[in-house]
């Protein structure tokens, strides 16, 4: 039938794309995303803990200093600052002159205080000279452009510390550590040594020992030393690590970039691309392909490509399906009108039962194309509700032949099963389509054999492909149909067949399942040895099951 109506094909049948399975951590993405983040964090976690252990080992360090100054002072204070007898008392002058003979380091402070708490000496307050110099310029404009500036990593620095103290946590550990000076004095009097950091009042970090000055066993006050240059010499060092946050925050940066290059970019034109196919289903070409990336972006454009191209191509079947099927029903329904009324004009008996025959014919004709309509339109309804199981071929094509073998009765072609493999082979299909297909290619084998021919059933793999012939020994195929064979309601009637008798839906059929297999099908003519047209050959090529139980074909795809 020529007039046939024009069918719309697009990719129903090129080899479908496996995409490969990968482990988390082995997913090029994942590793990117860890590496991205992780470098940054793990400077900022590096840069604090140094900070800190310095921060602590710097304070152990200044509380040691500081007692063993304590203690020098506690002591010479307890000899040469304090009267005899039972009711000695501290001797103010000659505690300030122990004091101003001490060597107390910059950044250092000592007080002396009496039994009552009061402050008796400092070493703030004993040098009473008046420093003599010339003092700095008023700032104008002019002299603050000529001042020496900081370079960006000392501001960087400063900034980011400023910050940081600001924090809630950081500002409830100060008040945690506040100082009280009186507090620690009275313990001090009751002879124990108190030493540790504390913050005063302007949140200034304050390193400090206060131990008491004995005469005999008797208290007569407290030396106090103390060390404010742990602050300024902690922030000095973490002004030092702004080129490490500036590191760090660069390579949060990078990170960002890469993730929105790498991510963002990507998945904004497939969405815009699917966008571009819901507006119209022309363009479904325009999503992009990505499959050189080997990571789940790369394996998502696959599949969004796969699952869109399927989807029209589902589209397009649909209607060529409405359209090939109002077509074969009006071949019957226009013969059955054109019976119905030659009959009513019929002169003879004859006549009207010829009629009869051919009306009781068409009605035939259009039950049978009716049942293989709703058959092959349940194909993929019934292939839903299948379970795909892990199916021996020699155990297939065995039952399938012997099948034949105990329904054949009368005249016709014997099924031979030729099938030698070396090991055992298996395929994950579904059980009861998968057969369907083999037996709607060896009924058209049989339908195109002599009586005294045979069909014959061969299988062969590789490592990743398994290959079923159904070979016969009829006249072949035109060599411009072998595949319009596959069409739906293609006939092509032997020698002595009635007209109607096949509906051509069966190798329609078979495609429609091998493809649900993720395999191909396709027909050939073999020569014999004059190079002339024996018959036909018609292949089956699925994925082979492995071991390991998914289809070794997924590991690469076959041209």
């Amino acid at each position: 039938m020529s007039d046939k109506p024009a069918r719309v094909r697009r990719g129903r049948d090129k080899r479908r794309r496996f995409v490969p399975r990968r482990f988390l951590l082995s997913s090029r993405l994942t590793q990117l995303i860890l590496a991205a983040n992780l470098i940054g964090l793990s400077i900022l976690v590096i840069g604090s803990l140094a900070m800190n252990r310095f921060e602590e080992g710097l304070i152990d360090g200044k509380v040691d200093n500081l007692n063993s100054l304590a203690a020098t002072i506690t002591t010479v204070m307890g000899d040469r600052a304090t009267g005899s007898g039972q009711a000695s008392e501290l001797d103010i002058d000659k505690a300030k002159q122990v004091l101003r003979g001490i060597n107390v380091p910059e950044g250092w402070r000592v007080r002396l205080h009496d039994r009552a708490g009061h402050v008796v000496a400092d070493t703030a307050q004993l040098d009473d000279r008046i420093v003599v110099g010339t003092l700095d310029p008023i700032r104008t404009e002019e002299t603050v452009a000529e001042l020496p500036k900081g370079n960006i990593s000392e501001t960087l620095g400063a900034r980011v510390l400023s910050a940081t103290q600001k924090l809630p946590w950081r500002q409830a550990h100060r008040d945690r550590l506040r100082r009280d000076l009186k507090a620690d004095i009275r313990t001090a009097l009751t002879g124990e040594p108190v030493s540790g950091a504390r913050y005063d009042i302007d949140d200034t970090l304050i390193v400090m020992a206060t131990q008491p000055v004995y005469r005999v066993q008797q208290v007569l006050g407290t030396v106090t030393v103390e060390s404010s240059d742990v602050s300024g010499i902690v922030n000095a060092e973490r002004r030092a690590l702004a080129p490490i946050i500036g590191l760090a925050l660069i390579a949060a940066l990078l990170s960002s970039f890469a993730l929105i290059l790498f991510i963002t970019l990507p998945m904004r034109k497939l969405a815009r691309a699917a966008e571009r196919v819901a507006r119209n289903p022309q363009d479904f070409e325009t999503i992009p392909d990505l499959s050189h990336r080997r990571d789940e972006i790369g394996d998502l454009s696959v599949v969004l490509r796969d699952m869109t191209r399927g989807l029209y191509s589902r589209v397009d079947d649909i209607a060529n399906f409405a359209a090939d099927v109002a077509h074969e029903i009006k071949n019957p329904l226009t013969s059955l009108r054109s019976a119905s009324e030659t009959l009513r004009v019929a002169r003879s008996d004859e006549d009207r039962d010829k009629l009869i025959d051919i009306i009781s014919q068409d009605v035939a004709r259009m039950n049978r194309l009716i049942t293989d309509i709703s058959n092959a339109s349940k194909v993929d309804a019934n292939l839903a509700k299948e379970t795909a199981q892990t199916l021996d071929v020699a155990e297939i094509v065995a039952n399938i032949t012997m099948f034949y073998e105990q329904t054949k009765s009368g005249p016709g072609a014997d099924v031979v099963d030729l099938t030698d493999l070396a090991e055992p082979v298996f395929i994950r299909a579904f059980e009861t389509p998968f057969a369907q297909v083999l037996r709607n290619l060896i009924d058209n084998a049989l339908t195109f054999s002599a009586d005294e021919g045979v069909v014959e059933i061969t299988a062969r793999s590789d490592d990743d492909w398994v290959t079923l012939t159904i070979k016969d020994y009829g006249p072949g195929i035109p060599p411009g149909n072998l595949d319009t064979v596959f069409d739906r309601f293609y006939t092509q009637r032997p020698q002595g067949a009635k007209f109607g008798s096949h509906s051509g839906l069966g190798l329609a059929i078979c495609r429609q399942i091998v493809t649900a297999h993720k395999g191909r099908i396709w027909a050939e003519n073999w020569l014999d040895k004059a190079g002339d047209v024996g018959g036909a050959q018609f292949y089956v090529e699925v994925p082979r099951q492995t071991s390991g139980g998914a289809p070794a074909a997924s590991r690469r795809n076959r041209d």
